[in-house]
């Protein structure tokens, strides 16, 4: 094996019929892995744009993909432990970059950079905004590959007027699921404060001054609003379908959903408020449905206090009995399946309290 170095392929996230799969960056390393000692390695990607020669951060709409406190893309790989004339005899996946959920400082043919870096799991540095880590000593190796990318919409630069004010509508929208059962949960509330935290990390002092009393101002006015019964969801609906693109309609529901968990409920008013919000905003339903099933797995859904089964399945009050019983089954096989990839742990028990509620939905509908 020669020195560690890494390569990217262009190809389809999944194989399907339609062929409409999106497209990913898939990065590859193949070689020694350049450490001196053992250590419990991982591989860490992030992504830059570069096009004016000055390295600028490039966004993720997705939180799974984000730096721990920033919207920066971001996706860490554990390798494991790897001592020294240790590595790869072939090619192997040490990363992944989505461009579909990327957001770059400006639309169009874009220039941008990719950074991977080996780092130490028990010495991890300060990876801000996509840069750090050059000289620290928990950093193995840092590689660079460059590719090109077409974004169709504006980037965060060009909308940041319509980004700021959808922002405030998605606060709006979660502080209707947080209200939904009547009463502001303090952890809802907790929420949605380090939410907004978290998107405005990336700009300056200044502009993070403008953005918190922005959010803020949309986070007191939506509770008394709410409060007083006058919260219109389809007024706020109506104006993020006018001013915003997809990927901001996902990162709304994304917060939705996090509200919804905050508690540890899953509460019936809750599921119903988002089912709707995802209606009026027009988005892909199984995409909201995985967002709904990452939750749950977080949940005790045992719990008397939790919606009703229907609610927590996905079933519609105007499906006939044969619909019915192949959605039970495809549940039953999507969450058996999940159920053999989890270790022991809360997120496995909860797996195994889906597989009841829908061995419960089984018996009703049999």
């Amino acid at each position: 094996m020669g020195p560690f170095q890494i390569r990217t392929i262009k190809e389809k996230l999944d194989d399907n019929d339609k062929g409409d799969a999106p497209e990913v960056i898939r990065i590859e390393g193949k070689g020694l892995m350049p450490v001196s000692t053992k250590s419990k390695i991982a591989f860490v990607t992030s992504v830059l744009d570069n096009t004016d020669g000055t390295a600028k951060p490039v966004l993720s709409l997705v939180e799974q993909f984000q730096e721990e406190h920033t919207t920066c893309y971001q996706q860490i790989v554990e390798a494991g432990v790897a001592g020294p004339n240790e590595g790869y005899n072939s090619w192997v996946r040490v990363g992944v970059i989505i461009p579909d959920i990327l957001l770059p400082p400006v639309g169009g043919n874009r220039k941008l950079k990719v950074a991977l870096r080996v780092i130490n799991l028990d010495n991890p540095p300060k990876i801000s905004m996509g840069v750090g880590g050059k000289g620290h000593a928990g950093v193995h190796g840092i590689y660079v590959k460059n590719f090109e990318w077409h974004f169709d919409g504006k980037g965060y630069q060009e909308e940041a007027a319509d980004t700021d004010e959808a922002r405030g509508l998605a606060v709006k929208l979660a502080m209707s699921i947080a209200m939904a059962d009547g009463s502001l949960d303090d952890k809802e509330g907790k929420t949605i404060q380090n939410w907004i935290e978290k998107i405005i990390t990336p700009f300056s002092d200044a502009r993070q001054e403008k953005l918190k009393e922005l959010y803020n101002t949309a986070l007191r006015e939506s509770y008394e609003e709410a409060k007083a019964g006058g919260l219109s969801l389809s007024q706020i609906t109506d104006h993020l379908n006018e001013i915003s693109d997809t990927p901001q309609k996902f990162e709304a529901m994304e917060l939705c959903f996090d509200v919804m968990a905050a508690d540890g409920v899953a509460d019936e008013s809750e599921l119903d408020t988002i089912k709707s919000i995802a209606q009026a905003l027009e988005l892909d339903f199984d995409e909201i449905e995985k967002m709904r099933d990452q939750r749950l797995i977080e949940l005790n859904v045992s719990t008397e206090k939790q919606a009703s089964i229907e609610t927590i399945i996905g079933i519609e009050s105007n499906w006939e009995n044969d619909q019915i019983k192949k959605h039970l089954r495809d549940e039953y096989a999507k969450w058996n399946n999940r159920l053999n990839t989890l270790s022991e742990g809360q997120e496995r028990d909860n797996a195994q309290h889906m597989l009841d509620v829908i061995a419960k939905a089984r018996q009703k509908y049999a």
